[in-house]
């Protein structure tokens, strides 16, 4: 063959198959694309029917903070609005005690009045006639309601301030207090509650530890307080210590910072709660029995439990006792004088880092290691303040309304109408014995509510602001 026609036949052959290779190329792309296409018309597709996880995740996130925002938002609108109106406090119905509250100013410094029976001198104790009735309030309008009643059917309610201290801000609350027209009202509320710190200190902090978890546990993750448990392991539930930081800055509130009450020398104040019960005689009780008192560690409770039982004695409504004061039989209607409080306040390191989460056992405690002499309890045979709850912190009841109980109570008191409001009480019994706190009850071992419960006492010791109200 010759070169020529093989050189012809090699060029042929490489022109042919340029166009081939190029076409190949092309038809690659093209799948390509073709592919690409399909794959993007699923995805727009599939994302008609079902959207992007990622994207559902990220919508919730928003929803949350917006939603934490606003939770946020008005907290702080209720802190803003609780300060506001423990500081612009206002007397209702004023009128009904102006008064005797400007004989009592004008007469302080005469707490006691001495007479001669002819062989020496005595000390009779006298109640003032104007004393304030505190009251703590948390959530149960039902058992409230029958408070008040009960309150409006007491002689010479009159003659006291009622202040409603509240954890909780709510209205329908605040009205029905609003509402009341047989005595001089005030209301309070406690700036540290759970409502207006749901979720930080003095609340239930995310970071904290929770009650039950073991100290090593809880070392290791570093929650906020794994420190400090309590003397039986467990950590701080801020429902529980709420109840003793309340009772403490209330009392601060009336003895030290209302103007009002603060410049009383011989100022008294009976602490009650919301689920108790008065009986028509129980300020004339506390008028009577406060002629008993002898001495300053003397104190007036109006009710008595024993073995847990609340005693109701029809039989013995003119009787009275006297026993070294125990938190489980005469924590129910005590009655507290400035002496009192000046000693409570003097030991307030001890009431405040004491490990009990209750405001009575706490009080036991500081009576019997840090007074110089322990509290005496005055109290009648038959109580005059009845505990009505059945539900509550240390009451899980089945049955929340009071309303039977307080019905079988008026007919028994119906057929006893005429031992009430007695002249003369006499002795009944002097119990000598006094029952030592072996233990504490815990619940109060974080440095955080020994802080803040001091605060209550050292706010007023380093300050001299007062709280004015209108008179």
């Amino acid at each position: 063959m010759r070169p020529t026609q093989l050189w012809n036949r090699s060029k042929l052959r490489y022109l042919l198959s340029v166009p081939v290779f190029i076409i190949v190329l092309l038809n690659i792309e093209l799948i390509s694309q073709i592919k690409d296409f399909n794959t993007l018309n699923s995805e727009k597709n599939a994302g008609l029917k079902s959207p992007n996880v990622s994207r559902i995740i990220q919508n919730k996130n928003i929803t949350d903070i917006e939603s934490n925002f606003n939770s946020s938002q008005k907290t702080q609108s209720l802190l803003n609005k609780i300060k506001k109106l423990n500081a612009e406090l206002s007397i209702k119905n004023k009128h009904l005690i102006e008064g005797i509250l400007q004989d009592e100013l004008q007469t302080q410094n005469i707490p006691k009045k001495t007479i001669n029976d002819g062989s020496k001198a005595n000390n009779i104790y006298k109640m003032p006639k104007f004393f304030v009735i505190l009251i703590q309030v948390h959530s149960r309008l039902n058992y409230l309601k029958e408070l008040i009643n009960s309150l409006k059917e007491t002689k010479y309610i009159e003659q006291a301030l009622l202040v409603f201290s509240h954890d909780i801000y709510n209205e329908e609350m605040n009205t029905l207090i609003n509402s009341i027209d047989f005595s001089a009202t005030l209301q309070i509320f406690y700036p540290h509650s759970l409502q207006l710190f749901p979720d930080t200190f003095p609340g239930k902090d995310s970071k904290d530890c929770s009650r039950s978890m073991n100290k090593a546990k809880a070392l290791e993750i570093g929650c906020n307080n794994a420190a400090f448990p309590d003397t039986y392991g467990n950590y701080r539930e801020s429902q529980v210590v709420q109840i003793k930081h309340h009772w403490f800055w209330k009392l601060a509130f009336i003895f030290d910072r209302l103007n009002e009450t603060k410049h009383l020398d011989n100022l008294h104040v009976l602490i009650l709660e919301e689920d108790h019960y008065l009986l028509p005689d129980s300020i004339h009780v506390l008028q009577k029995l406060s002629e008993k008192i002898l001495s300053d560690i003397d104190v007036v409770s109006l009710a008595v439990f024993e073995r847990s039982k609340q005693n109701l004695d029809m039989k013995n409504l003119k009787k009275y006792s006297k026993a070294y004061w125990h938190s489980s039989k005469h924590n129910t209607g005590l009655m507290l004088s400035r002496t009192q409080w000046k000693m409570i306040k003097d030991c307030s390191n001890a009431f405040c880092t004491y490990d009990d989460y209750n405001w009575d056992w706490t009080l036991q405690y500081i009576s019997q290691t840090c007074f110089k002499l322990p509290l005496v309890a005055i109290y009648p045979v038959s109580s005059r303040v009845i505990h009505m709850g059945e539900c509550g912190t240390h009451h899980k009841g089945s049955n929340c309304d009071p309303k039977k109980k307080i019905e079988s109570l008026r007919e028994t008191l119906e057929e006893k109408k005429n031992d009430l409001f007695s002249e003369k009480f006499s002795l009944n019994s002097v119990n000598t014995g006094i029952l030592a706190i072996k233990k504490s009850n815990g619940g109060w071992g974080d440095p955080r509510d020994h802080n803040l419960c001091k605060s209550f006492i050292e706010t007023d010791l380093n300050s001299n602001n007062t709280i004015f109200i209108e008179m």
